[in-house]
C-alpha cells in the first residue's frame, strides 16, 4: 500500500514537472523571440542607415555570431545578397587589375619612384592583390557567417578564390629570376670608363658598369626582406655591387653631367675658349680614370677589413671619384655662369645695331658688356684676352655698319632742300622706302627724324660801300665738317671694351699703346663711303660761292666810274645793247619780294643789301639808258644824214 502510494506521488510529480518545463520553455522562447526581434530591428535599422557597402560589412562583422539563428538570417537575407554581389564585383576588379600586368600598372610607376626593382616590385604587387583577396573572402564570412563555404554560393566563391590564389603565387617569379641570374655572367669588374659608338656617328664617354648589377643588389635586398632564401653566391655578388654602387652612381651622374655640359659648350660656340681650362682639367681626369678598374674598389673593401692604411693610399680610387665629380661640377657651374653672361653680352651686342644713335645709348650698352667682361675676369676664366678681342671685332663690324648708315643719313639730310625733297640722293631715299617692312626701317626713320642738321644763316651785308658775306663761306664748310665729325664721333669716341681692367701691370716704354676708342673705324669704310659727304660739302660750297658771287658782282656798282664804263663801251651800240640786256637779267637776282635764298642746310639772307643794290642799280640803269639814248639819237641823226646824202647823190646821177 505504501509502495502504491509512492508510485502515485511520483506520477503526480512527473506530470507537474513536465508542465513546469513546458511553461518555462515557452517563457524562454518568448523572451528569446523578443530579444531576436529587438536584434533584428536594430540590425535592419543599422543596415538601412549605412551609407555604403563598407559600413554594411562592419555591421555584419559585429553581428556575425548571431547568424546561426534562422530568424535573424532570414531577416537580413536581402542585404546578404546585395553585399555578396558587391564582393563579387570587388574580386572581379582584382582579376582585371591582375590581368593588366604589373609593368602597365600604376604600381610599377610608383615602384620606380620609390626605387623598387622590377622583380621585387612584381612580388609585392602580387602579394598586395592576394591580401586584398583574403580581405574580400573575410567579408564573405562576415556576411554569410561560419561555414559559409558549405553554401552553394560560398563553394563557388571558394573555388574561384583558390584558383586565383594559385595564379598569385610569387614563387615561380622568383625561380625564373634566379634562373636568369645564374645564366648571366654578371660581376663587378672591368675598367671604370668605356667609349661607346653612337648610332648617328661619333663616340661618347660612358661608365663601364652594368645597370643590371645595380638592379641585382636591390633585388637581393628586397627579396631578403620578403623572406626569400637567396643563394650565397648571388648574395656575395650583390654585396660587391652594393659596395661600389655609391661610386658607380656618382660616376654615372658625373659622366652624364659632363656630357650635358659639353653639349652646352658645343651649342654655344662663343664660350669654348673661356671654359677651355676647366674642360681640359675634366679631360685629364677622364684620362686618369681610364686606367682604374672596378676590381680595385671591391678589393679595397676586402682589404680594409684586415689592414688599415696609414697614409690613406688605399682610398685613392674613392678620392678619384670625388675629385672627378668636383672637377665636372666646377665645369658645369662655370659653363652655366658664362652662358648666362654670354647671352647678356649677345643681347647687348645685338642692341648696338638697333639702339638710338646717341652716345648715351651706345655707352650704356658697352658698359653692360664691359661689366660682364669684368665679372668674367674676376671669376678667372682663361683666354679672356683673345675672347674679348674676337668680341671687339664683332662690335667693330656692327658699329661700322652704323657709321656707314649714319653717313648715308647725313648725306641725305645735308642734300635735302627746303621742301624736304632730296635732289641727288634719290637712290638712297628709294632704298629706304623699299625697306618699309623691315624692322630697321623704323630705326632709319628715327635717325632721319632726330639726327638733323641745323641750317646756317649767312648774311650779305654792305658796309662802307663794300659788299661782303658774314660769316664767310669757309665758316659753312668748317661747320659742316664739324657736324659730320660730331655725328661720326658718337661712335668713334666710344670707349673700347677691355679684358685687363683688373690686371695690375706697368706699360713699358716703347710698348704699343692699346687703342681705347673706335677712331680707327674711319679707316675701314668700304667703297669710299667717307669721301661722299666731303664731296657734297664742296659741291654745296661751290653753289654758295656761285650765288654769293652774283651779289659780290654788284660791288662794281660802287667801284666803277661811269665815264670809265662809257669809254669802254665806246660808240658801238651793240655793246650798249648787250649791256642793257645783261642788266635786265641780273636784276632778277635782287628784284624780288624774297629776302633770303635757301640751300637746304644753308640760308643766304640779303635783306640788308637788297634795297641799296636796287637803288644803285636803278641809278646805273638810268644813266646807261640816258647815255644810250643820246648815243642812239646821234647814231640815228648820222644815219639819217648819210641816207639823205646818198639820196641826193643818187638823184643827181643820170640813168643813161
Amino acid at each position: 500500500m505504501r509502495l502504491l502510494r509512492g508510485l502515485t506521488f511520483s506520477m503526480f510529480l512527473l506530470v507537474q514537472g513536465t508542465e513546469i518545463w513546458v511553461a518555462a520553455e515557452n517563457a524562454y522562447n518568448e523572451r528569446v523571440a523578443r530579444v531576436e526581434n529587438q536584434i533584428i530591428a536594430r540590425l535592419r535599422d543599422r543596415l538601412g542607415t549605412a551609407r555604403n557597402a563598407n559600413e554594411m560589412f562592419r555591421v555584419f562583422s559585429k553581428f556575425n555570431a548571431l547568424f546561426v539563428r534562422p530568424k535573424i538570417r532570414g531577416a537580413i537575407q536581402e542585404y546578404q545578397t546585395q553585399l555578396i554581389e558587391s564582393v563579387k564585383e570587388d574580386i572581379k576588379r582584382l582579376h582585371d587589375k591582375f590581368k593588366t600586368q604589373y609593368r602597365f600598372s600604376e604600381a610599377y610607376h610608383m615602384s620606380q619612384m620609390r626605387d623598387l626593382p622590377p622583380i621585387a616590385g612584381a612580388i609585392i604587387w602580387a602579394r598586395q592583390i592576394e591580401r586584398q583577396l583574403l580581405t574580400y573572402m573575410k567579408r564573405v564570412e562576415d556576411v554569410l557567417g561560419k561555414g559559409w563555404e558549405l553554401y552553394a554560393e560560398g563553394q563557388k566563391l571558394q573555388s574561384e578564390s583558390a584558383a586565383f590564389r594559385k595564379k598569385l603565387d610569387t614563387r615561380p617569379v622568383y625561380d625564373a629570376w634566379l634562373h636568369d641570374i645564374n645564366r648571366r655572367d654578371m660581376g663587378v669588374n672591368g675598367r671604370l670608363f668605356e667609349i661607346v659608338r653612337l648610332r648617328g656617328g661619333g663616340f661618347q664617354l660612358a661608365v663601364n658598369f652594368d645597370p643590371q648589377v645595380i638592379t641585382l643588389f636591390k633585388e637581393v635586398r628586397n627579396l631578403l626582406w620578403l623572406n626569400f632564401q637567396v643563394p650565397h653566391a648571388i648574395t656575395n655578388m650583390a654585396k660587391d655591387a652594393k659596395r661600389v654602387y655609391p661610386h658607380a652612381v656618382s660616376l654615372m651622374e658625373t659622366v652624364r653631367t659632363y656630357g650635358q655640359t659639353l653639349d652646352l659648350v658645343e651649342n654655344n660656340k662663343g664660350i669654348e675658349w673661356l671654359v677651355a681650362e676647366y674642360r681640359n682639367e675634366a679631360q685629364r681626369m677622364v684620362s686618369r680614370g681610364m686606367n682604374i678598374r672596378w676590381d680595385y674598389f671591391v678589393n679595397q673593401y676586402d682589404a680594409a677589413r684586415y689592414v688599415t692604411s696609414a697614409d690613406g693610399r688605399d682610398n685613392r680610387h674613392i678620392q678619384f671619384v670625388r675629385e672627378f665629380a668636383s672637377v665636372v661640377s666646377i665645369l658645369q657651374d662655370k659653363t652655366n655662369s658664362v652662358i648666362d653672361l654670354y647671352k647678356d653680352i649677345l643681347r647687348a651686342v645685338e642692341d648696338l645695331a638697333t639702339c638710338p644713335y646717341t652716345s648715351e645709348a651706345f655707352s650704356e650698352l658697352l658698359a653692360k658688356i664691359q661689366a660682364a667682361i669684368d665679372r668674367l675676369n674676376l671669376e678667372g676664366y682663361a683666354n679672356l684676352e683673345h675672347w674679348v678681342a674676337e668680341l671687339d671685332k664683332r662690335i667693330e663690324g656692327i658699329l661700322l655698319q652704323r657709321l656707314v648708315h649714319i653717313i648715308k643719313v647725313w648725306c641725305a639730310e645735308f642734300d635735302r632742300t627746303d621742301d624736304g625733297d632730296t635732289r641727288r640722293d634719290a637712290p638712297i631715299r628709294e632704298t629706304f622706302s623699299k625697306r618699309r617692312g623691315d624692322k630697321r626701317l623704323k630705326e632709319e626713320k628715327f635717325l632721319e627724324g632726330n639726327m638733323t642738321l641745323k641750317p646756317i644763316v649767312h648774311e650779305i651785308r654792305i658796309q662802307n660801300q663794300v659788299i661782303f658775306l658774314d660769316p664767310p663761306i669757309e665758316y659753312a664748310r668748317s661747320t659742316w665738317i664739324h657736324q659730320l665729325h660730331d655725328w661720326l664721333g658718337i661712335v668713334c669716341r666710344l670707349r673700347r671694351i677691355q679684358s685687363s681692367r683688373y690686371e695690375i701691370g706697368l706699360q713699358m716704354q716703347g710698348a704699343a699703346v692699346v687703342e681705347t676708342s673706335y677712331i680707327s673705324l674711319l679707316t675701314h669704310f668700304p667703297d669710299n663711303a667717307l669721301e661722299r659727304p666731303f664731296s657734297l660739302i664742296e659741291i654745296k660750297v661751290q653753289h654758295l660761292r656761285d650765288y654769293v658771287g652774283k651779289w659780290l658782282q654788284f660791288q662794281s656798282l660802287w667801284d666803277l666810274e661811269a665815264e670809265y664804263v662809257f669809254n669802254r663801251l665806246g660808240e658801238d651800240l651793240a655793246h650798249w645793247q648787250q649791256l642793257l640786256t645783261e642788266i635786265k637779267k641780273a636784276r632778277s637776282t635782287f628784284d624780288t619780294s624774297e629776302t633770303q635764298k635757301s640751300f637746304g642746310v644753308c640760308v643766304i639772307d640779303y635783306e640788308q643789301v637788297q634795297a641799296r643794290v636796287n637803288a644803285k642799280y636803278d641809278s646805273w640803269q638810268r644813266d646807261i639808258l640816258s647815255r644810250f639814248g643820246v648815243k642812239l639819237g646821234n647814231a640815228m641823226k648820222e644815219m639819217h644824214a648819210s641816207i639823205l646824202k646818198a639820196r641826193n647823190e643818187l638823184e643827181h646821177h643820170s640813168l643813161r
